[in-house]
């Protein structure tokens, strides 16, 4: 680890703040903001599943998700801003150099920006990958691989640089705050496995986030509810893990109504399970608890890279 730059940095004092979203693909081009919705649905054994709140830091204060989708970090009291996304399947990490407005690039002069993530533990430094049209020495973009950015989990570290000399240190926190939770890279898609399902009137589908699901990683089930081909967003939905011979994997867990948006329909999701290592089928367990009717329970069985 490379204790000597972050000691370098611990001498200056630093202004720096946490914030709350979700793991996002880099993007070549900066897009317009995003944002997610969704109530948390509340386990009938008294407790509640649903997204924490958000984590703000001493003194900090939200900025919402960035142009990129990934997680926004105030440097030096509003200066700058930068934006950590991640792509798990390439084991990439870019980060991005935004104006005081959290959203326009800014190009600053700098060798690299250092990433430390506390869980799984690791450093690694980011080198400027420049956009087009940014000026010769300067860029707004910095990028770096590590083996560890391969576990999918929501990350919280640092990100740090000197800028003309002057050191900037922004503190990161990630939680499941967008329309879903990961974004696994581009395998990201809503997969529904097998034909939907007719219970009290209900038409429900049963899937997962993602079309390469890999052990040791988590897989996120997603549920669709309709009546009369309208979403149904008052069913209480919970998700656990078995493995082939029926034994519990992973414990249940509640799951979050996500409305309607334009790159997705209505469903029932945020409900991560963690695939063992070393598995090549597990059976994602469902148990849908309609607002008017009796529970019903599913078992769709999933074969993992």
């Amino acid at each position: 680890m490379k204790i000597s730059r972050i000691g370098y940095l611990s001498m200056t004092a630093l202004l720096t703040v946490s914030l709350v979203t979700g793991c996002s693909k880099p993007s070549e081009t900066p897009s317009s903001q995003q944002s997610g919705t969704g109530a948390s649905a509340e386990s009938d054994h008294g407790h509640d599943h649903g997204p924490g709140g958000h984590d703000h830091g001493e003194g900090g204060h939200g900025h919402g998700v960035g142009p990129h989708g990934g997680t926004v970090a105030d440097w030096g009291g509003g200066t700058y801003h930068v934006e950590f996304t991640v792509d798990h399947d390439k084991k990439e990490a870019t980060v991005y150099v935004l104006g005081s407005d959290e959203k326009t690039p800014v190009p600053i002069t700098t060798e690299s920006v250092l990433l430390t993530i506390k869980k799984p533990e690791l450093q690694t430094d980011l080198l400027p990958v420049p956009l087009d049209g940014e000026p010769e020495g300067k860029s707004s973009r910095f990028v770096g691989t590590h083996d560890g950015l391969a576990t999918v989990m929501e990350y919280e570290g640092t990100i740090s640089a000197a800028v003309d000399g002057t050191p900037y240190a922004g503190n990161f926190k990630e939680e499941a705050h967008r329309s879903h939770g990961h974004s696994h890279g581009e395998d990201d898609a809503l997969v529904w496995e097998g034909e939907p399902k007719e219970h009290a009137g209900l038409i429900i589908k049963l899937g997962h986030h993602g079309k390469h699901l890999h052990a040791g990683e988590e897989v996120e089930p997603a549920v669709s509810i309709t009546r009369d081909g309208q979403p149904v967003n008052d069913a209480k939905v919970f998700n656990a893990l078995l493995g082939e011979d029926g034994k519990e994997l992973a414990k249940e867990v509640a799951t979050v109504y996500e409305p309607t948006t334009d790159e997705e329909p209505a469903h029932y999701a945020q409900g991560g399970l963690k695939i063992p290592a070393g598995v090549s089928k597990v059976v994602i367990h469902f148990r849908i608890v309609p607002a008017d009717g009796e529970a019903v329970e599913y078992d769709v069985p999933i074969v993992v890279e």
